[in-house]
């Protein structure tokens, strides 16, 4: 898989310029970060909705600060409901609003997705296509969704994008 710079179209890995890869994927690059860094949050809006694939970004305390239109469309929410909010709570996570909170309960210790971003956060390492399952409140009850995501650093904060989600199966 290429992974290019949604802004500028660089590759994000310099090994991936020798590949002719058919699938594409994007994410930002620190260049095009730090010129976007002066217009945050506006701009960078407009730019995450250049990207196809639902995106989040969190800052270095699991708190989503924007999502494109992608990521508020699948989450059936808007920005308004998801910026500054903790990510489980904007996920729906069922065990975000025990009186702890999102990130400080023992759920937390073992949750896909949280431990991903912290990761990526702490050691810079980005992942793609992970499967990440959570127990999410629905409409209809909680559910155990698969979520596949993808991770990568910018600066102090992470690109959080979601590949896929499914409902998982039950027996």
């Amino acid at each position: 898989m290429a992974r290019i710079c949604f802004r500028c179209k660089r590759p994000l890995r310099p090994q991936e310029e020798q590949r002719t890869e058919k699938v594409v994927t994007h994410g930002l690059c620190a260049r095009c970060t730090l010129h976007l860094a002066d217009d945050l949050p506006s701009e960078v809006r407009d730019r995450l909705n250049d990207i196809t694939e639902p995106v989040l970004v969190l800052d270095s305390r699991g708190v989503v600060r924007t999502a494109n239109a992608s990521g508020q469309k699948l989450l059936g929410k808007n920005l308004v409901d998801i910026e500054g909010h903790p990510g489980g709570e904007v996920f729906g996570c069922a065990f975000a609003n025990l009186p702890k909170g999102c990130g400080r309960t023992d759920y937390c210790r073992t949750c896909a997705i949280r431990n991903l971003v912290m990761d990526t956060l702490a050691h810079g390492r980005g992942y793609t296509n992970v499967p990440a399952f959570q127990n999410i409140e629905t409409p209809h009850g909680n559910r155990i969704m698969r979520f596949n995501v993808s991770t990568e650093k910018i600066d102090h904060q992470i690109l959080l994008r979601i590949d896929d989600v499914t409902e998982r199966a039950t027996a």
